[in-house]
């Protein structure tokens, strides 16, 4: 009788493995299909749009991948602040630093371009949270390089290749500073390894579970919406993080709907004006969307 029953529990177990792989096939297969679709009307777009492109979208439920020059390098611009958050988070967890710690402003950590830090005065404390939070979701320059400064260009691009895996992503310039980059030195990143990090982050993979769902939650919480978000519907949650320089405009996130999520990563350079890039990275994000 026991062994009778054992043969049943096995064959049972057995059939609904195979039914649940069964299922996972057939949904791979829908979501190729309409993927495939999207990647025509994808193209479309792509060959109306005067710039140079990266595009990573990936699936989260089955990996199906849609891309177009997803390895291709492109300066990153404030894209290289989500690897930086991570090697923040890394440096907690080595026990380098805490979320907690204070940093007082200095006035040459002082940055142009995005953020309203610089207008605070020099010896303001902030903790190494709030630097986080106002680096992802305000794009600010000046709590990137106290950031930076503290942690270091060595630390930051060991655990970039060591920690993170990435290996065109690199931080070899300060953020603003126009210096180095009129002399050629520049931060690059492409479509793919910003999606790749994401994907970690969603898994809670990166770092650890509790820094993945910290990352998760500042990205969340951007202020800039003006590209992912720009055709999507109100109230859909969306954490990513922009980019902007002169001829160069991303956006990278990951899209949260009940149907399913899914990353989508738009790099751009040498386009006609900063509302057509943004306008092309709302209709990548939107058309994508409308798969799910």
């Amino acid at each position: 009788m026991y062994v009778r029953k054992r043969e049943i529990f096995l064959q049972v177990s057995i059939f609904v493995f195979l039914l649940v792989v069964s299922f996972i096939k057939i949904h791979y297969i829908q979501k190729k299909m309409v993927y495939e679709k999207l990647n025509n009307e994808m193209m479309e777009n792509i060959n109306k749009f005067p710039g140079e492109v990266g595009i990573y979208i990936k699936d989260l439920k089955t990996g199906v991948v849609l891309s177009y020059n997803e390895s291709k390098p492109f300066a990153s611009a404030s894209l290289v602040k989500i690897p930086i958050m991570a090697a923040t988070f890394q440096a907690v967890e080595d026990g380098n630093m805490s979320l907690s710690s204070k940093m007082t402003m200095l006035r040459k950590y002082k940055a142009a371009g995005s953020g309203s830090m610089k207008r605070n005065r020099k010896g303001t404390k902030y903790t190494v949270e709030q630097l986080v939070y106002n680096m992802i979701t305000d794009s600010d320059n000046t709590a990137t390089n106290m950031l930076t400064y503290e942690l270091g260009f060595g630390y930051i691009n060991w655990v970039f290749s060591q920690k993170l895996g990435l290996e065109v992503t690199r931080f070899d310039r300060g953020i603003m500073d126009l210096r180095l980059r009129n002399k050629g030195i520049e931060n690059y990143t492409t479509a793919k390894e910003m999606g790749d990090l994401l994907e970690k982050m969603y898994n809670k993979k990166l770092v650890s579970k509790e820094s993945s769902n910290k990352m998760l939650d500042v990205l969340a919480h951007q202020k800039h919406n003006d590209r992912i978000p720009r055709f999507l519907p109100n109230g859909l949650n969306v954490a990513h993080k922009t980019g902007l320089l002169r001829g160069i405009c991303h956006d990278a996130g990951i899209v949260f709907t009940d149907k399913g999520d899914f990353i989508v990563c738009v790099l751009t350079r040498d386009f006609g004006s900063y509302k057509l890039a943004k306008n092309f990275i709302g209709e990548v994000a939107y058309i994508t969307y409308r798969c799910y």
